[in-house]
């Protein structure tokens, strides 16, 4: 495949929660499989911030096999 292939990816979902002590979140869990949650974040968009992150990660990852060489 060439590097500068039309690639799309599904990414997976995540699970937030309020808590008494700050916001957690976690990959959504199906089929029986669980995540560990990661909090607390002290604001709404401490947690997404963290989030993106996430899926950043899970790009590069996935993309890795099809980077051109710089």
């Amino acid at each position: 495949m060439h590097g500068n292939a039309r690639r799309a990816y599904a990414l997976a979902d995540f699970t937030v929660e309020r808590r008494g002590r700050g916001w957690y979140f976690a990959r959504t869990s199906r089929f029986g499989e669980k995540h560990a949650e990661k909090g607390p974040y002290s604001s709404e968009v401490s947690v997404a911030l963290m989030i993106a992150r996430e899926i950043v990660r899970e790009i590069l990852r996935r993309d890795e096999a099809y980077r051109l060489p710089r």
